[in-house]
């Protein structure tokens, strides 16, 4: 009898739990559902104007293909900013290189420079050792003169 009593008990739970489920709602409508906190939702992203849903497409078919296009994009914007330091690193290079340019034009000139100055130390080498020569050769004839004097007649008939 106890176990009657209790089986009445369970019954008129679940006519009430029924009762209940009738009147209210569906629990399932098209309102969005909230599982995660504002705080790390995030918003979802507009669709590329490059692409549109087709009319006959089930809401599955939609959300895939809307995460795949996310997918695709993030990897566009990782492309794009890798091209972008690419251009930064070009731009960086052209540069360096206008630099070595100028560094290269430094480099001639100053190579020029001693290019000059080697022939202006050549042509004094030069001029000492023809000089050096000249006074070599009058310091021989003058020592000759002094080792054998000439006659003092051969010096009048001198003109």
């Amino acid at each position: 009898m106890a176990q009657s009593a209790s089986r009445d008990k369970v019954i008129n739970v679940e006519d009430s739990i029924v009762e209940v489920l009738a009147r209210t709602a569906p629990l399932r409508d098209n309102r969005p559902v909230d599982f995660a906190p504002r705080a790390s939702r995030t918003a979802s992203q507009p669709m590329p104007q490059y692409v549109e849903h087709h009319a006959n497409v089930d809401q599955i078919g939609k959300l895939s293909a809307e995460a795949v296009i996310t997918q695709y994009e993030g990897a566009v914007k990782a492309l794009e900013e890798m091209g972008a330091t690419l251009i930064d690193c070009v731009k960086r290079a052209e540069n360096m290189a206008a630099g070595c340019a100028d560094a290269i034009a430094y480099v001639q000139d100053t190579a020029q420079k001693y290019r000059e100055e080697a022939k202006l130390i050549f042509e004094r080498i030069e001029q000492a050792s023809v000089m050096t020569a000249e006074v070599k050769s009058v310091c021989d004839d003058v020592r000759k003169k002094i080792e054998h004097p000439a006659p003092l007649a051969d010096l009048r008939d001198s003109p």
